[in-house]
């Protein structure tokens, strides 16, 4: 390599920065002795380089790992300390930053030209190494190709980006620039690490993760759900209480410690409010530290992915997609308050299906690895586990058999026999919840009729969401779906493809686009919350580089493990017809699967370097966890149906788990009240009166024409013409109270509670409120007013 004209080079771009220099304006007109002095080292280095450039000196004694190090180390140091000068505080840092960043770009650009060319005079430039990749490149070009093809047609037909009526919302949570960015660099440097398949290393480097998703989500204060939709915090309360989904959940968990056993339905999602219940179970009412025991149990999604990564690819691939999903949460949990998010401090059941997915994606792919029918088994019963998290999962199903099919080898009966035994276990594994559900509505199902009639409404030109034409003795959604779709396939299958379109393009979204970035002290940008379906030239071009490196993830997943290195991609597809299906996309509903394309895209990411790596010389391989020869490990085959089966029974066998708290009967509360305030047998005298008991939950105070607003706001807290508390009391139903009060008083959620009151046509009109346990009691002005409806 002649070294002249590297130093030349570097000569010329001193020139090229000092011209930077000059060419900022200064104040008064004169050059201040802070400019002259960074012109003095500029104008240094230009003639250091140039002397250097007719007198080339001898690097030998360089050409050493250290020095290359080091030059590395200074590279990083300048390109951080440019970004902190311009985004730690630009209103006092940015004329600091304008001044100094032509002398610190240019001495950044000479950092990586040393380095790089240190390594080259050390090992050489190895161009004809990219000749091992050629499966990789042709695999990957393939997979390029027709996400081209995709984003065509989105471009042409706007599907996937069109609005539709029945249900529309906008992109989730964006990994922002510098996380995106540290997520890379963090996970590259595992590249040049060797390591061994040492049982403690492959301890410490999942558990490093889960400490990190743990400490850095839970650094998060509470109070950053302040105006979130499904855990709002409403004064005179400190901490959130659930709402919407999230409080519907909750309540059917709470009603097993109660006693009433999910108020005699058919709970949706029964495995996560079985879960809830438990946390109740452990930390009572008390939701800082419940939302803290969900989030250290959620923040295992991240060591799933680094599972995944390192499968497919490498410990360097792992690292860096378990910090996309680190960063991405992070960044959910700063703008809670700022829109609609579903977190892991929220108790609703995206996110815990997310993570499920990335389990059992691992455990099809031991299955397909192996293809022995032990393995079927345990992934039969993982995806029966699934189910009774998000019962639309079973779409995936199919998806999982064509691909064991190209596994397999198109060996029929090999594999009809592993997909009978992955079927009979996951059958097995939902069985007893599906029995629970024929003793409740008299037929097997999933899900309580209410909620496959939102499915239903989907179905219809007008009227979406609208359950009350679902009839539940005599219609049939599968009837109704099918009906529907045969006289009118065109409009069907253009909402099927325009929602499973729309959450392929959210999980794109997920990745950064080129936005105003305002500093790390700012308010986030949420510019996807705008996003109308359109993009500026540079950020197409940047989507389209987007997809070239996700082509090379799965074209690196592709070469290594062939049809196994698809699973991701299998069960992305799937849920995302799912969703087309539901004619339901966008924001909480991609979450599930949308973290397949950041996966994909960081093993892409790591490919790129590895390549680059190979390029100066770096002897780099792919570490493969190989399968074991020994045989299975895993217990026998009976064992593992037989916990899989308890596992699926346990929302039925949580039923009974506590006796029934509230049986006293209206003569026992009235005498209990009574005993406490005598004023409540007078309003009881009226015929209109009616006395309840339960568990106060969820109490809010709102002003006059104040409330929670929402497209279909729970009854208790729309706004109304004067002020009042909203709660609910429950028992074997779940009670809508408003309690009319001028100013707000600290009702205890959670406390056992006899309400006294006046129906009204959507609510319990309290008048009386007395918590036996406390001794205490509140009451309205009006108290003995008659009752009105």
């Amino acid at each position: 390599m002649n070294s002249r004209w590297f130093y030349f080079l570097c000569s010329i771009e001193g020139a090229v920065a000092m011209v930077a220099l000059l060419l900022i304006p200064s104040e008064g007109g004169s050059v201040s002795l802070a400019r002259l002095g960074l012109l003095t080292i500029l104008f240094s280095f230009i003639l250091i380089f140039a002397w250097m450039g007719f007198r080339p000196p001898q690097l030998n004694r360089l050409v050493r790992p250290l020095p290359t190090l080091l030059s590395a180390l200074l590279s990083l140091t300048f390109s951080l300390l440019l970004f902190l000068l311009r985004y730690l505080n630009p209103d006092a840092l940015l004329p600091l930053y304008t001044r100094l960043s032509p002398l610190l770009w240019y001495l950044l650009v000479l950092s990586i030209q040393f380095t790089l060319y240190l390594l080259i005079l050390k090992n050489g430039f190895h161009l004809d190494s990219l000749k091992q990749n050629r499966p990789v490149f042709i695999a990957s070009l393939s997979a390029f190709c027709l996400l081209l093809v995709i984003l065509l047609f989105v471009s042409l037909t706007k599907l996937g980006i069109t609005k539709d009526d029945a249900y529309w919302g906008e992109p989730d949570v964006a990994i922002l620039g510098w996380q995106f960015a540290l997520a890379i660099l963090l996970g590259a440097a595992f590249l040049n690490f060797k390591f061994s398949n040492s049982p403690i290393l492959n301890f410490l480097l999942p558990f490093s993760i889960y400490l990190t998703a743990s400490a850095l989500w839970l650094s998060v204060p509470i109070d950053s759900l302040k105006n979130s939709f499904y855990a709002p915090i409403t004064p005179p309360y400190t901490t959130p209480f659930p709402y919407s989904d999230a409080g519907f959940y909750d309540y059917l968990s709470q009603s097993l410690l109660i006693g009433t056993d999910y108020l005699g339905g058919i709970p949706p999602r029964p495995l996560y409010v079985t879960f809830l219940a438990a946390l109740h179970f452990l930390f009572g009412q008390d939701y800082v530290k419940v939302i803290a025991a969900q989030t250290l149990v959620f923040a295992l999604f991240p060591v799933a992915l680094y599972w995944l990564g390192t499968k497919l690819h490498s410990r360097a691939a792992g690292v860096t997609v378990a910090l996309f999903a680190i960063f991405r949460e992070l960044t959910t949990l700063w703008i809670s308050s700022n829109t609609r998010t579903a977190s892991a401090k929220m108790f609703v059941t995206d996110f815990a299906t997310a993570m499920g997915i990335a389990f059992v994606c691992l455990v099809v792919m031991h299955w397909l690895e192996r293809r022995d029918t032990k393995s079927a088994v345990v992934a039969g019963g993982a995806f029966g586990l699934l189910l009774l998290l998000r019962t639309q999962s079973l779409i995936i199903l199919p998806f999982v058999f064509i691909l064991a099919w190209f596994v397999y080898k198109r060996k029929w009966k090999d594999w009809l026999i592993a997909c009978v035994a992955f079927g009979l276990v996951m059958s097995a594994t939902i069985m007893p919840w599906l029995i629970h559900n024929y003793k409740v509505v008299g037929q097997f199902a999933f899900d309580d009729p209410s909620q496959m009639a939102v499915i239903y409404s989907q179905y219809s030109f007008e009227g979406n969401l609208d359950i009350s034409q679902f009839d539940f003795e005599s219609e049939s959604l599968g009837n109704r779906l099918l009906t529907f779709t045969l006289e009118n396939p065109g409009f069907v299958a253009g909402f099927v493809t325009n929602h499973f379109l729309n959450t392929e393009i959210g999980g794109l979204l997920s990745l950064p686009l080129i936005e105003p970035f305002n500093g790390l002290r700012a308010p986030v940008n949420l510019y996807w919350i705008e996003w109308d379906g359109r993009l500026e030239w540079y950020n197409l071009a940047l989507v389209i580089l987007y997809l070239a490196v996700i082509g090379i993830g799965v074209g690196a997943a592709w070469s290594r493990f062939k049809w196994v290195g698809l699973t991701p991609l299998a069960f992305n597809v799937g849920y995302a017809l799912a969703n087309g299906i539901s004619r339901f996309s966008s924001w909480r509903y991609n979450l599930p699967v949308d973290w397949v394309v950041y996966f994909y895209f960081g093993v892409g990411a790591i490919e790129i370097l590895a390549w680059v790596s190979q390029l100066f010389g770096a002897n780099f391989g792919v570490e493969r966890l190989a399968v074991r020869e020994k045989g299975n490990q895993l217990p026998n085959s009976k064992i593992i149906v037989a916990a899989f089966i308890v596992i699926g029974a346990l929302p039925w066998l949580a039923q009974g788990f506590a006796q029934s708290r509230y049986i006293s009967s209206a003569e026992q509360l009235t005498q209990q009240v009574i005993a406490h305030d005598s004023a409540a047998a007078e309003f009881l005298s009226q015929p209109d009166a009616q006395i309840i008991e339960g568990r106060l939950l969820y109490p809010r105070f709102f002003r006059r024409n104040d409330g929670i607003f929402s497209t279909t706001p729970w009854l208790i807290y729309k706004a109304r013409d004067f002020s009042r508390f909203g709660f609910i009391v429950l028992n074997d139903r779940a009670e809508s109270v408003i309690f009319p009060a001028d100013s707000p008083i600290k009702l205890t959620h959670g406390a056992d509670v006899i309400v006294l009151g006046c129906r009204q046509k959507d609510y319990l009109e309290a008048r009386l409120i007395y918590f036996p346990e406390l001794n205490e009691s509140y009451q309205t002005e009006d108290v003995l007013a008659p009752c009105q409806p």
